[in-house]
């Protein structure tokens, strides 16, 4: 999985697609990301940890950033700037982020990592509480 920690952007996996939409063009990349989990009939931890990558910014977008975006970390180098120039975009992505994230938190392998875990209780409720902020 290349996760270090329970947190949004603590994987590699992340850390790449943050890479690919800051040199992107607008929240295509945010929209598509999100879309795909909604196609997959299995959600696979790559896509799994790049969709919440991409529901945390989107609900940042909605002046509803988490802690770690509001506390700086190496990890979002560069995305309070992408944020700041993206603000008050993707609002209707929001039904579909509601349906992605309950989505990867019932049936996805990232789910099925961290329930073999000790840290399982800690990423449910990371991810718990981005779904209270969309």
């Amino acid at each position: 999985m290349g996760a270090w920690g329970t947190g949004i952007f603590e994987n590699d996996d992340v850390l790449d697609w943050k890479a690919d939409l800051l040199e992107s063009e607008g929240i295509e990349l945010i929209k598509e990301t999100i879309e795909s989990v909604i196609d997959e009939e299995y959600v696979e931890v790559d896509l799994a940890s790049n969709a919440l990558g991409a529901i945390e910014l989107l609900a940042a977008l909605q002046g509803k950033p988490g802690e770690i975006l509001v506390n700086d970390s190496n990890y979002v180098e560069g995305l309070h700037e992408w944020v700041e120039i993206h603000k008050g975009q993707g609002k209707s992505l929001l039904p579909i982020a509601k349906k992605a994230i309950k989505k990867i938190k019932k049936e996805s392998e990232l789910k099925e990592l961290w329930e073999e875990s000790e840290e399982y209780k800690t990423w449910k409720n990371i991810v718990n509480e981005l779904e209270g902020r969309l």
